[in-house]
């Protein structure tokens, strides 16, 4: 099976930001990662809303049945198998 590129992702150094939460400090001043594969993000590309979290104002109302849920929601599933393939405890359900 051929791993996929964005497995082998590294935060900076000195870097505990959690792009899931939005929590922890950052090593640089970006607002997001610029370095962060497309294959990671877990957003809403239009409204920003959380996939893994769960979390946002939506102005669809309905997040789960929003058109634009299909690749963050296959981005969560990544996510996951990144935060355990790093050995990092899952942070939301």
């Amino acid at each position: 099976m051929r791993t996929q590129r964005w497995m082998s992702f590294r935060t900076c150094p000195h870097c505990s930001y959690d792009f899931a939460t939005g929590e922890g400090e950052r090593a640089c001043s970006y607002g997001e990662c610029a370095y962060l594969p497309e294959e990671l993000d877990l957003f809403c590309p239009y409204c920003r809303f959380n996939y893994l979290t769960m979390e946002g104002n939506p102005p669809c109302g309905a997040p789960m049945e929003c058109d634009h849920r299909h690749e963050p929601l296959e981005h969560v599933e990544n996510y996951r198998r990144w935060l355990a393939a790093h050995g990092v405890a899952s942070v939301a359900p």
